[in-house]
């Protein structure tokens, strides 16, 4: 399966996004080394914030 990959900028750095076969959403590792379940309706601020290092976000483990 491919994954899909959108140029970003002028440098063109790709993403890709997120795959899981549980119905609902999916396994995520932190960097913490803990693993949790975040569902498919995640807000997607929610979503670039649990993915960006050292911006500040304060995020609420219940709004996961």
């Amino acid at each position: 399966m491919d994954l899909p990959c959108t140029g970003i900028g002028s440098d063109q750095q790709a993403y890709a996004g997120a795959r899981s076969r549980h119905p609902g959403g999916l396994n995520v590792l932190f960097g913490d080394g803990s693993v949790r379940f975040l569902k498919n309706s995640i807000n997607m601020a929610t979503w670039i914030g649990l993915n960006t290092m050292g911006s500040g976000e304060v995020i609420s483990s219940d709004s996961y």
